[in-house]
């Protein structure tokens, strides 16, 4: 009778450990399941927004908007009391994260009476301190409004890269205000940003050596070269591999004199296109025309062209994460670029990546 009892108290006991452990295991995979699941919060947009102070609009609130035919705008003021609005289109988000779109401005200072110069002593002009570091989710338009009504009926955005003037793209004025409302499309966020305007301003200067860029519809590749664009489709283009300049140490030899100062090999360019034609046309005929190397081969695998090197810097040339990705809009296709037709107004950036994306704003793969 004392040996069942004890076998009965060592059945249950058994049965207690057990139950413990299920217990504690189910607990982990709960803990998992609603860790998953907050990573997934979705936080509902209001059409307008305004910026917090930290200027952070997080991923939970773009998920509520990503792939919608929605446009919402982020509203904010500047401490000198410049207004600024940011719209994001839904539909092209593709990968929500976290985007910080504060902005700090400046009327004055030595770069912008530099870039000012440069344009033919553009009149008037503003530099901007744009935040962010984690790269857009797609290319979304900004209007600031100034107190100051400009008389002027041209301005470009514009960006300073090692002494040299990179046009991003036109602004455009709101012939109906009674102030200055400039509105303009924004590739890239976290430098310093400025906007020079007058009448039908002159071709931008380089702000250190004087020599001609362009504010027209061409711009300057990183040789001085230039890629136009004609009546009909239109995109834009730019190739730049600014990652590998903190990875110098990762080239092999000789591999260094391809990289450029300021990373840029083709600064943001628009460039017309046929229809029809895919993202591996335009980035051929363009570097093409640039006299900027590229090599590419046919993957079967994958049914699409595959581009092993842009200007001699090859994929595995940064470590074993690196290579040529391309985005678009700021969205990056998960499939190859002769399979992604361009369309009107499209903005392509081809950029090399020495962390499999992580570093140029794609975290798909991790």
């Amino acid at each position: 009778m004392k040996e069942g009892l004890q076998k009965r108290w060592l059945l249950l006991l058994l049965m207690f450990i057990l139950m413990a452990v299920t217990t504690l295991g189910c607990s982990n995979i709960n803990a998992a399941l609603s860790s998953d699941a907050e990573s997934q919060d979705v936080v509902e947009l209001a059409d307008d927004t305004a910026i917090p102070e930290d200027g952070v609009i997080t991923a939970a609130q773009f998920r509520s908007i990503a792939g919608q035919d929605r446009t919402v705008t982020f509203s904010g003021t500047g401490e000198n009391g410049i207004n600024y609005v940011w719209s994001f289109s839904g539909k092209d988000i593709k990968n929500p994260v976290d985007q910080n779109l504060k902005i700090e401005f400046s009327t004055q200072g030595d770069t912008l009476n530099r870039i000012k110069a440069g344009a033919g002593n553009a009149p008037y002009g503003i530099g901007m301190k744009i935040a962010g570091s984690n790269g857009l989710i797609t290319v979304p338009t900004l209007t600031i409004t100034l107190a100051e009504k400009w008389d002027a009926d041209s301005a470009a955005l514009c960006k300073v890269n090692a002494g040299s003037v990179a046009k991003m793209s036109n602004a455009t004025f709101d012939p109906q205000s009674a102030t200055t409302r400039l509105s303009f499309k924004v590739i890239e966020t976290g430098d310093d940003y400025y906007v020079v305007a007058g009448k039908t301003i002159a071709p931008i200067q380089n702000a250190s050596s004087g020599e001609s860029g362009t504010t027209g519809d061409g711009m300057a590749a990183a040789d001085g070269s230039s890629s136009s664009s004609s009546a009909g489709n239109v995109c834009t283009l730019s190739i730049n591999c600014s990652t590998l300049l903190d990875h110098m140490d990762r080239l092999p030899s000789g591999k260094g004199a391809f990289v450029p100062a300021n990373g840029w090999i083709l600064y943001p360019s628009e460039v017309s296109f046929n229809a029809g034609e895919s993202v591996h046309d335009v980035l051929q005929r363009v570097c093409r025309d640039n006299g900027i190397h590229m090599e590419s081969s046919f993957t079967p695998a994958y049914n699409s062209a595959y581009v092993e090197g842009i200007n001699q810097l090859y994929e595995f040339d940064g470590g074993e994460r690196s290579g040529w990705m391309y985005n678009v809009n700021g969205w990056f296709p998960n499939y190859g670029c002769s399979q992604y037709a361009v369309k009107q107004g499209d903005v392509i950036n081809w950029v090399y990546t020495c962390d499999l994306g992580r570093d140029v704003g794609d975290n798909s793969m991790w």
